[in-house]
């Protein structure tokens, strides 16, 4: 049987191209492809093998980034409101483009649930969250992305610690075909200006992609009584970010990479921000990433790679906080096709993280984790695909922690429909900062004084499982419905408890649980004004073992999009998101909201387009963050640019 394989449509797809390390696709059989050739796409969800899109059992959605710029989407934040089953907060976090983001992924809503990697990288540490999942959030755009995609679910047979509920995974773009040059400016409301500078292309052996980027806006600061801020400088974002990557090939079966990102962002917080909103007070984020990778064919079955890699990431808020870490990792990856049924990848990884935070009393933390993964995958038949992973983590500080992840796809009905499921667990290590002796005290972010917290070294990390069971089912030759139920369930999750008005770390007792269902309905119309649509909604129930809701969760989100092309060039749609059943970070109701947003593109010649968008059509004024005194969400902003490309 001849298996289709049909282009991902828009931004709701289950494959992402090349991870780290690309073996043979076992949907393939060995006459139709040298077996340890790079394919051209894999799912990282299976460390690195090769999948097509339409076998893999994992709830993996990837951003189709050249869709998504038609859209007037820029922005991280802005990209994952499209993805079924994560929330983020619109707008760009909690008090405008540039502050920190919360992520809501099928109801859980704690930022270190989502684990973020980028060129391969760990961005984070069980020494200490260090904000860096809600920065990278918060002030990612896509321009220097190539690949960005969410997986679902439990995740650490593949990964480790830190993916208990998902992944974030970013990868820099290759440079591919004849050298070119993008320019990209736009300006908008609230004095917002973004303008990238991007080149790429390919000069022989060598692959090049170098972007830099400048963005800057004053935010539209609000609160819920009618007051803003009385000094101007309260709410300014600004933002310097560069991307190079290099691919060099050595000979035609090996080949070097290199990446280097980095990232300089302020943002200026005001004192107790509904009454009485003081003197601004800067939170800036600085991040560097470097990492250099080596991958060839060894054989006709076995192929390695052999990756390094550093990251850094500080962040300070005014003269009383500040913290960074330090992550450097080693990774070696080998795959190995001894069939066209049977393929087995394995992975050994050394990472070191250090977290260093200047709060009372909490000293350096050093930790060494040291991680083997093993993943066999099993396709007794050209359309059932079927894998099991096993892991074990091994850190200097908490000792082993083992995950295990099976997955399943099976298509029939002529490949037309699809089954698929996955089971997995995941962990998190408490922080340094939660785990520290003594008290700790930093600046109320909220008001005026101190806030203390009392560490517990006796802190036991926290533990998911999860599973899903989903349908792909193909109508006509354009349409596309998914529809995924899901189950998660956390235990020993790390919180807070007030006495007597400071707060201490502890292990819940019991569990917290979110099950539901995501639907997605989708298709590309090319025959009718090149019209398309998207349709995704997502039903969750997150509630302790007592039926109590979970604090900063959601339980509807909805997203949508339609837009067609009636003239040559011109391309115009419309889009909205929506949630209900949302609570603040005390488990207290907040408001339900629907947004609605257009846009246009005007392709001039094969130089020059133009854009325009209009976000927050309604001006629907809705809270993003009570704790901070009921700032309200960006009203109505209009948006408008150009984009040069030679």
């Amino acid at each position: 049987m001849n298996r289709k394989t049909p282009a991902p449509p828009r931004s709701i797809t289950r494959v992402v191209p090349a991870l780290l390390l690309a073996g043979l696709s076992p949907a393939l059989a060995a006459d139709e492809l040298p077996i340890t050739e790079l394919a051209p796409i894999t799912v990282s969800a299976h460390s690195g093998t090769a999948i097509p899109y339409d076998s893999s059992g994992c709830s993996v959605t990837v951003l189709d980034i050249p869709q998504l710029e038609k859209e007037g989407i820029y922005s991280l934040t802005e990209a994952l409101t499209t993805v079924p089953g994560v929330f983020v907060t619109p707008g760009g976090g909690l008090n405008g483009r540039g502050n920190v983001s919360k992520a809501t992924i099928r109801g859980l809503a704690k930022d270190s649930y989502l684990l973020p990697m980028i060129d391969g990288m760990l961005a984070n540490t069980s020494n200490g969250n260090n904000l860096v999942t809600s920065n990278i959030i918060a002030r990612s755009n896509l321009f220097d992305l190539g690949k960005v995609e969410v997986l679902r679910g439990a995740q650490a047979a593949s990964y480790g610690g830190g993916a208990i509920s998902g992944v974030l995974f970013m990868e820099t773009p290759r440079g591919e075909g004849k050298p070119s040059l993008r320019i990209f400016q736009e300006h908008g409301s609230n004095n917002a200006f973004t303008s990238n500078i991007a080149t790429q292309g390919q000069l022989d052996k060598l692959h090049f992609f170098l972007s830099s980027t400048y963005e800057s806006t004053d935010n539209d600061i609000r609160s819920a009584s009618g007051t803003r801020p009385e000094t101007p400088e309260i709410g300014q974002y600004e933002n310097f970010a560069q991307a190079l990557r290099l691919d060099y090939e050595l000979n035609e079966n090996t080949t070097f990479t290199t990446t280097y990102r980095r990232e300089d962002a302020e943002y200026h917080y005001g004192y107790n921000y509904a009454s009485a909103w003081g003197e601004p007070m800067p939170y800036k984020f600085r991040s560097n990433l470097i990492t250099a990778k080596i991958e060839s064919k060894i054989s006709n079955f076995y192929t390695a790679s052999l990756m390094g890699g550093y990251y850094g990431a500080d962040n300070m808020l005014g003269t009383g906080y500040n913290s960074d870490l330090r992550n450097v990792q080693v990774e070696w990856r080998n795959a190995l096709h001894w069939c066209k049924h049977h393929t087995t990848t394995a992975h050994f990884r050394w990472t070191r993280s250090q977290y260093d935070n200047n709060s009372d009393k909490l000293q350096k933390t050093l930790e060494n984790v040291y991680a083997l993964a093993v993943e066999h995958i099993y396709q007794p038949s050209s359309n059932w695909t079927n894998s099991l992973a096993a892991r074990l983590d091994y850190s200097s500080i908490h000792n082993a922690m083992p995950a295990v992840r099976a997955a399943s796809s099976y298509s029939f009905n002529d490949d037309t429909t699809r089954l698929f499921s996955s089971f997995g667990r995941g962990y998190r290590s408490p922080s340094s900062f939660q785990r520290s002796h003594g008290v700790i005290a930093i600046p109320s972010w909220w008001g005026y004084g101190m806030d203390y917290y009392h560490g517990n070294p006796r802190l036991k990390c926290e533990t998911s499982w999860s599973a899903d069971f989903g349908i792909e089912q193909q109508l006509g030759d354009a349409h596309t419905l998914t529809i995924t139920l899901f189950w998660e369930q956390t235990k020993d999750g790390i919180t807070t408890e007030t006495r007597n008005g400071e707060n201490y770390y502890i292990n819940k007792a019991g569990h917290w649980t979110s099950q539901g269902v995501e639907i997605v309905l989708n298709a590309e119309l090319g025959d009718a004004w090149h019209t398309g649509y998207t349709l995704a909604f997502t039903y969750a129930q997150p509630k302790d073992q007592n039926d109590a809701p979970l604090p900063d969760s959601c339980r509807q989100v909805w997203s949508a999009d339609i837009h067609t092309s009636p003239l040559e060039g011109l391309t115009v749609g419309f889009g909205g998101a929506a949630a209900t059943g949302r609570r603040d970070w005390d488990a207290s109701k907040m408001d339900s909201y629907c947004t609605l947003r257009c846009y246009a593109e005007y392709i001039i010649n094969e130089h020059l387009k133009l854009h325009a968008r209009v976000e927050n059509l309604t001006d629907e004024k809705f809270v993003t963050d009570s704790g901070s005194g009921d700032i309200l969400a960006p009203g109505t902003s209009f948006y408008g640019g150009f984009t040069f490309t030679y």
